[in-house]
C-alpha cells in the first residue's frame, strides 16, 4: 500500500482516513487499543485528523518508533513492510510540522521558581560584588523539563534550603559590610545587678555579675578584666551565655585578665563568676573589643556599593534618611523591580528596631538587608500572573530578568534596569541591541557553560566522569579533565559570538584548543592554557563529535561504548528518544583471556540475541562509526592490535565508513537537528518544560532559521523576540495521557 506525501489539508484528511489510521490499527491496535485501560500510548484515540492535535506527543513518539524499527515489537508476527514504515513515519512527521505552522500563538505559563545554585551565586556577585560560592552548602539542583537545572517544576524549596538561605545571607553581609570597631567598657558598678556609683565592685565568693552585649558580626573578640591583686590565689570564671569560656587565676601580682572568644551575631550574656571556695575579688572594669581584620579591596568595594548614600547628619533623623535610601536601592536591585512603600517600611522597621537597641548605623542597615536576602522576592523569580484569559505582555522589568537569567544566568545590570524604568527595553530594536551587547559581555560565559555542559552532558567531565583508577597510566590528569570540560564551552562561545552556522556543531574545520587538549589530540603549535581558534582537518576534530569530553561521557570508565555513543547522537543531536532496554536483556559477554576482539566484535555477538537486535540495529551503527575515538576521545586506528572497523549501515540502508561520512549522514537530518536544538535553547531560556502547544513557535523558528542560514545569533534573537519569551497567559491544564516510552 503506497502513501503519497501531501501538504494540502484535504489530502492529509483523506490519507488519514483511508490509509494511515487503517494501517496503524492493523499493526498497533492489539497493544494500543483505546478501550484498554492499561494502554499508555493514546495515539489511536485520534479518530479524526483534527484529534491528532490532542495527542501530538504520542504521535511524535509513534513516528520515531516506526522510523527506528523498534515498534511493533519484534515478537509480533504482523510487521509493517519497510516501505510502510517509512511512509507512515513521513506522513506523521509532515502532518505534525504542517499543522504546527497553523497553531495559534502560545505563551504558556512559567512556574514561579527559585534561583538555582548558579543563579544565586551570580546574583550575589552582581548585587554586592562578592564571588565566594555562598551556595556551596545548598542541596544540589535537579534537572527537569528540557534537561536543565533552571526548570521551575523541579526547583523545590525544602526546609533545609531555607536554613541555608539564612546562613548564607549572614555570611554574605558579614563579608560585604564593614562594621565600626566594637569597643565596650563597663566599670564594676555598671555590671548587673547594679550597685553603688563607685567604679570598683567587690564580688563575693559564689556571686556573679554580667552584662548583655549586642554583637553585629560573627568573629573573634577580646575580653579584658581589670582587677585588684589578691593576696591569696583566687579563681574567676568567664561565662558566655551561661557556658564557661575561660578560667582565670588571680594572685598578688594580677591586675589584668585577658581572653579571646568567638561570638555570633546577636545578643549575648557576658558574665564573671567568683568560685564558691575563692576569696572576694575586686572588679574594676570589664571591656569587650572586636579583633579587626585587614579590610580587603573587594570588601571595601562591596561596602561602598551598599552604602551609596552618606548621612547628611549623624543624628537619628539623618541616619534614618540615609538608611532609607540605601535600603531602597539595594532592595530594588535585589528584587529586580521597583518596591512599594509598604514593602520598604517592613525593612525600615527592622532598621529602627536595631538602631533603638543601640546597634551601629551599619549594623542596623545590615539587619534590614538580611531580611531582603531571605525574602521570596529575592529568592524567587516572581512575575505578576494574568487574571484574564489570553496572552499578556510581561513588564519591562520582568523582561529584563528573563533576558539576564537567560544570557548571563544572573540579575540585570544597570543598563537593563534603566531601559526597563523607561519602558524602552521591549522595543524590538532596543532589545536586539541588548542581546548583541550581552552576548559579547564576559558574563555570557555563564550561558555558554551552563547550557552547553547540560545539553551535551559534559558538565561533570573531570569530576564524576573520569577514568577509573588508572588515569595517569593512560595519559589522563585532573587538569586535562578540566580542559576537556571547558573545550565544548569555548566552542559554543566562539560559534555564537562570531554568529556561525549552527550546523558547524556537526561538521567544521576548526577547534577551540589550549595546550593540554592540543597535546592530547597530538596537534602541534598550541601553547598556553587559554583556549583559541585552531584550524583542523575536519576528520579527527571539528564539531561536537570531535570533542574529547563528549567521548568521555559516552564511554565507561574502562572502555568505550558504541551503545552510549549511538544513543547520545540519536537523543542529544537529533532529539529522538532511545527506547529503554527490556528487562530480559542478557549482559554483554566479556572477552576471554588472550582473545583479541574489538568492542565492535563483542557487540556484534551481543546483537545476535533477538532481545537485543531491534534496538542495537538502530544505535550500534552510529556508535561503531565513532570507534576511532578511545575512551578519552583520542584518535586510534587499532584496538588491542586489531584494526578499528568504523563502518556502519543505518536502518534506512545508508552506509558510511568513519566519522566523516557519519557526520554527512547526520547533516542529512539537519532539520531534525535544528528543531531539537531550537527546543533545547527555548526550554533553557524559559526555564520550563515545553508542551505540545509550543510546537507552533518551534516550527516557525526552524523555518526562519533555515532561511537565515542557521545563524546562531539569529536563533538567540528569535527566542528573545518570541511570544513565549515576552508574554504569559493563563493555562488550563487538561489531563492527557502521555506516550509510554518503550
Amino acid at each position: 500500500m503506497a502513501l503519497s506525501i501531501s501538504v494540502s489539508a484535504n489530502d492529509f484528511k483523506k490519507e488519514f482516513e483511508t490509509k494511515v489510521r487503517p494501517l496503524l490499527e492493523k499493526y498497533c491496535l492489539d497493544c494500543h487499543d483505546p478501550d484498554d485501560e492499561d494502554n499508555e500510548s493514546p495515539f489511536l484515540e485520534a479518530v479524526t485528523l483534527e484529534d491528532i492535535g490532542k495527542y501530538r506527543s504520542s504521535w511524535r513518539s509513534t513516528a520515531a518508533q516506526l522510523r527506528n524499527r523498534t515498534m511493533p515489537p519484534k515478537r509480533k508476527k504482523k510487521q509493517p513492510t519497510e516501505f510502510e514504515r517509512v511512509e507512515l513515519a513521513t506522513w506523521i512527521d509532515n502532518y505534525l510540522r504542517e499543522s504546527a505552522l497553523k497553531m495559534p500563538e502560545y505563551a504558556g505559563s512559567i512556574t514561579t521558581r527559585r534561583l538555582n545554585r548558579d543563579e544565586y551565586n551570580n546574583t550575589i556577585r552582581d548585587l554586592v560584588g562578592l564571588d565566594l560560592g555562598f551556595s556551596a552548602s545548598f542541596p544540589m539542583d535537579g534537572g527537569g523539563g528540557e534537561g536543565f537545572d533552571n526548570n521551575g517544576e523541579t526547583l523545590f524549596l525544602p526546609p533545609l534550603l531555607m536554613e541555608r538561605y539564612l546562613e548564607a545571607a549572614e555570611q554574605i553581609l558579614d563579608e560585604a559590610i564593614i562594621l565600626p570597631e566594637l569597643k565596650l567598657s563597663f566599670d564594676g558598678s555598671e555590671l548587673k545587678p547594679a550597685t553603688s556609683n563607685t567604679p570598683e565592685r567587690v564580688l563575693a565568693p559564689g556571686n556573679k555579675v554580667y552584662q548583655i552585649v549586642s554583637i553585629g558580626k560573627r568573629g573573634e573578640y577580646s575580653v579584658t578584666v581589670k582587677v585588684a591583686p589578691s593576696p591569696k590565689k583566687t579563681t574567676l570564671f568567664l561565662k558566655l551565655d551561661g557556658i564557661t569560656a575561660r578560667k582565670f587565676e588571680i594572685d598578688e601580682k594580677t591586675t589584668e585578665l585577658k581572653a579571646k572568644i568567638r561570638l555570633t551575631r546577636g545578643m549575648h550574656s557576658l558574665a564573671l563568676v567568683n568560685g564558691k571556695n575563692s576569696e572576694s575579688v575586686v572588679l574594676q572594669n570589664l571591656s569587650l573589643n572586636s579583633i579587626q581584620k585587614k579590610v580587603q579591596d573587594r570588601q571595601r568595594k562591596a561596602h561602598e556599593s551598599i552604602f551609596k548614600y552618606s548621612p547628611e547628619s549623624n543624628d537619628s533623623a539623618g541616619l534614618k534618611a540615609a538608611a532609607y535610601k540605601n535600603i531602597r536601592q539595594f532592595t530594588e536591585r535585589a528584587f529586580r523591580k521597583p518596591v512599594s512603600e509598604d514593602q520598604l517600611q517592613k525593612f525600615m522597621g527592622l532598621y529602627e528596631r536595631a538602631a533603638q537597641r543601640g546597634d551601629s548605623y551599619e549594623a542596623s542597615v545590615k539587619l534590614a538587608l538580611k531580611a531582603v536576602l531571605v525574602s521570596p522576592n529575592f529568592i524567587f523569580m516572581i512575575e505578576d500572573m494574568p487574571t484574564t484569559k489570553g496572552i499578556h505582555k510581561i513588564s519591562d522589568y520582568e523582561l529584563a530578568s528573563r533576558l539576564s537569567y537567560f544570557l548571563w544566568v544572573s540579575m540585570p545590570d544597570e543598563e537593563l534596569f534603566k531601559l526597563a524604568e523607561k519602558n524602552e527595553l521591549s522595543k524590538p530594536d532596543v532589545l536586539n541591541a541588548q542581546v548583541k551587547r550581552m552576548l559579547k559581555d564576559e558574563k555570557a560565559y555563564e550561558f555558554y557553560s551552563k547550557f552547553t555542559g547540560q545539553w551535551l552532558g559534559t558538565k561533570d567531565v573531570g569530576g564524576k566522569v573520569a577514568p577509573l583508577g588508572r588515569g595517569t597510566d593512560i595519559g589522563y590528569t585532573p587538569e586535562l579533565g578540566v580542559s576537556l570540560r571547558e573545550e565544548p564551552v569555548y566552542f559554543m562561545k566562539h560559534l555564537i559570538e562570531n554568529d556561525k552556522s549552527l550546523l558547524e556543531m556537526i561538521q567544521t574545520d576548526y577547534a577551540m584548543l589550549n595546550d593540554l587538549t592540543a597535546k592530547h589530540y597530538k596537534i602541534k603549535g598550541v601553547k598556553g592554557r587559554h583556549f583559541r581558534y585552531v584550524k583542523v582537518d575536519g576528520v579527527q576534530r571539528g564539531g561536537v563529535l570531535g570533542l574529547g569530553g563528549v567521548h568521555m561521557v559516552t564511554s565507561f570508565p574502562q572502555r568505550t561504548s558504541p551503545v552510549l555513543r549511538g544513543a547520545w547522537v540519536i537523543e542529544t543531536l537529533l532529539g529522538t528518544p532511545v527506547p529503554s532496554p527490556p528487562d530480559n536483556v542478557p549482559t554483554l559477554k566479556k572477552k576471554k583471556k588472550k582473545e583479541k576482539l574489538t568492542i565492535r566484535q563483542i557487540f556484534e555477538k551481543h546483537r545476535e540475541d533477538d532481545a537485543c537486535s531491534a534496538c542495537h540495529n538502530l544505535i550500534d551503527p552510529i556508535g561503531f562509526g565513532l570507534e576511532n575515538y578511545d575512551l578519552l576521545g583520542r584518535w586510534r586506528t587499532h584496538e588491542d592490535g586489531v584494526k578499528v572497523d568504523a563502518s556502519g549501515v543505518m536502518p534506512s540502508g545508508e552506509k558510511f565508513d568513519g566519522p566523516v561520512e557519519l557526520r554527512k549522514i547526520i547533516l542529512g537530518q539537519k532539520d531534525a537537528f535544528a528543531r531539537h536544538f531550537v527546543a533545547k535553547v527555548l526550554g533553557f531560556a524559559l526555564g520550563r518544560s515545553l508542551l505540545d502547544e509550543d510546537e507552533g513557535t518551534i516550527e516557525r523558528m526552524v523555518g526562519m532559521l533555515k532561511e537565515n542560514n542557521y545563524s546562531s545569533q539569529y536563533l538567540i534573537s528569535s527566542i528573545v523576540m518570541s511570544t513565549p519569551f515576552q508574554n504569559r497567559q493563563m493555562v488550563e491544564h487538561k489531563p492527557v495521557k502521555k506516550a509510554k516510552k518503550h
